[in-house]
């Protein structure tokens, strides 16, 4: 009798031994989980502040009896390897030969960026784009006194995406398409809600 009770209690401590073990095995992964999420956490921190910058922006042209040149330079931040977030300033040049008209645009941009998908398709990088865009145009107009010019803002909201096509470790090709939900045809310099721009960053 007293050897049945003596094998059901080391059977007993056994198991609850084994049960100890198989308990902190199975925590093991989680604490492993942790520490690998703290360790990207404290690397993500430890990039240089040079390292998180990037810079670029969209060039457009065209010539002929209307001519119009864009030239908008921005700079980036990387807050994540995903999200980004970042200034820009614009320069537009338009010159209508048929009206002898010509005049000059400029201004600047808050644009944020979060990239959905990497080697989207095998293209490239798959991103949202959101943006605030504030144009400053002078306009001229006839009046009781004469030609008057005064200088009008302009500003839009554009919401979209596009794909960056990665020409190095640092470097792609842009191309995003941007729509303005606000588009009123009366208060924008743009002809449609809907813009293209292409461009690139490095």
């Amino acid at each position: 009798m007293k050897q049945l009770i003596l094998i059901i209690a080391l059977s007993f401590f056994y198991s609850v031994s084994f049960a100890q073990v198989e308990g902190v095995e199975v925590e093991k992964p989680k604490e492993e989980e942790k520490k690998e999420d703290k360790k990207e956490k404290d690397d993500e921190e430890k990039i240089p502040l040079i390292d998180r910058l990037f810079f670029g922006g969209n060039f457009g042209a065209s010539f002929g009896r209307w001519t119009f040149v864009d030239i908008s330079p921005m700079v980036g931040y990387r807050v994540t390897p995903k999200f980004s977030l970042g200034v820009g300033a614009t320069y537009q040049y338009q010159n209508d030969r048929d009206f002898d008209v010509s005049q000059s645009v400029y201004g600047g941009r808050l644009f944020s960026r979060y990239t959905i998908a990497n080697d989207f398709l095998g293209a490239g990088n798959l991103f949202a784009h959101a943006e605030y865009e504030a144009l400053f145009a002078k306009l001229s107009y006839g009046s009781f006194s004469g030609r008057v010019e005064n200088t009008s803002l302009f500003p839009s909201f554009f919401i979209g995406g596009g794909l960056a096509l990665p020409i190095g470790n640092r470097s792609a090709f842009t191309i995003t398409a941007l729509y303005n939900p606000f588009y009123n045809q009366d208060n924008s310099l743009y002809g449609s809600p809907l813009q293209i721009r292409v461009g690139g960053f490095f």
